[in-house]
C-alpha cells in the first residue's frame, strides 16, 4: 500500500466490559500497555453492575471506569465503552473480555490490519481445540456455520469478543442488542455494510467451564439472527 494513503490514527480505546471480575481484571489490564503499535492506549472499563470491587480494582490500574448502577448486559456495556472511547477521540476501538480470556498480547496483531489501512474491522479467531469446553465448542461451530449460511458471509469465529474497529466502522455496525447476541449482530451489520475485514488467530483461554456462552444464550442468539434474517436491519 502506498504509505501516502494509510490512514493516520492517534489513539488506541481498549473497551472492557465487567461485571464482578475483581478476580481476574487487575491481571487483565495489568497487560495492556500504555502503547500499541506505537498509538497511546486508553483503557475503558465499563462496570456493568458488579457487587463487587471491580470498580475500584480497575482504577488501581489506570482504568477510566464508567459504572452501570444494575446489570444492562455485555452489549449495553460495550456501548457505553465505545462511546466513552469516542467521547475521548480514540479512532480505534478494540472490544476484549475482563475474565482473562484474551491475551494482552494479542493487541499489537488485533489492531495492526486497521492501522496498515488493509482493514476495518478485525476479528480474533480461537482455536477450536480441547481447552474450550466441548459445549461452547460445539456450540461456537453450530452458530458460525449458520451465520455463513443465513448471511451469505464466512467468519471463522462469529462468538470471539476480541475484536477491533475504526471510529467509523463503528457507527456502522452499532448494536441494539444488550446480551451475548451483540457479536452476531455486529458480524450481521458488518457483513451488509461490506466492511473490509480481517482475521487474526487467537489462543482458547477458558478459566471456568460456566463462562462464555450458555445454550440458553446459543438459543437468544439463534433467535436474534433469525430476526436479522427476516427483518433485513
Amino acid at each position: 500500500m502506498n504509505p501516502d494513503r494509510t490512514p493516520r490514527h492517534h489513539r488506541v480505546g481498549v473497551v472492557v466490559p465487567a461485571r464482578n471480575e475483581a478476580d481476574r481484571i487487575g491481571h487483565v489490564l495489568a497487560g495492556i500497555a500504555s502503547t500499541v503499535e506505537g498509538l497511546p492506549v486508553l483503557c475503558l472499563v465499563v462496570d456493568d453492575g458488579s457487587s463487587d470491587r471491580t470498580a475500584e480494582i480497575a482504577r488501581e490500574h489506570g482504568a477510566r471506569v464508567f459504572t452501570h448502577v444494575i446489570n444492562l448486559g455485555k452489549g449495553a456495556a460495550m456501548k457505553t465503552g465505545c462511546a466513552a472511547g469516542l467521547a475521548a477521540d480514540c479512532d480505534v476501538l478494540v472490544l476484549m473480555d475482563a475474565d482473562g480470556q484474551h491475551r494482552a498480547s494479542d493487541l499489537p496483531a488485533i489492531v495492526a490490519p486497521i492501522l496498515s489501512g488493509e482493514a476495518d474491522l478485525v476479528l480474533g479467531r480461537r482455536r477450536f481445540t480441547g481447552d474450550m469446553p466441548a459445549t461452547a465448542r460445539l456450540g461456537n461451530w453450530g452458530l458460525t456455520r449458520l451465520f455463513s449460511l443465513m448471511f451469505g458471509a464466512t467468519y471463522g469465529d462469529t462468538q470471539c469478543g476480541l475484536r477491533a474497529f475504526t471510529s467509523d466502522a463503528y457507527h456502522k455496525v452499532d448494536w441494539l442488542a444488550t446480551d451475548y447476541a451483540v457479536e452476531t449482530e455486529m458480524l450481521v451489520r458488518a457483513a451488509r455494510a461490506r466492511l473490509r475485514t480481517s482475521e487474526v488467530e487467537i489462543d482458547t483461554i477458558y478459566h471456568d467451564v460456566y463462562k462464555g456462552t450458555t445454550m440458553l444464550d446459543g438459543l437468544r442468539i439463534l433467535g436474534q439472527m433469525i430476526r436479522l434474517r427476516m427483518s433485513g436491519g
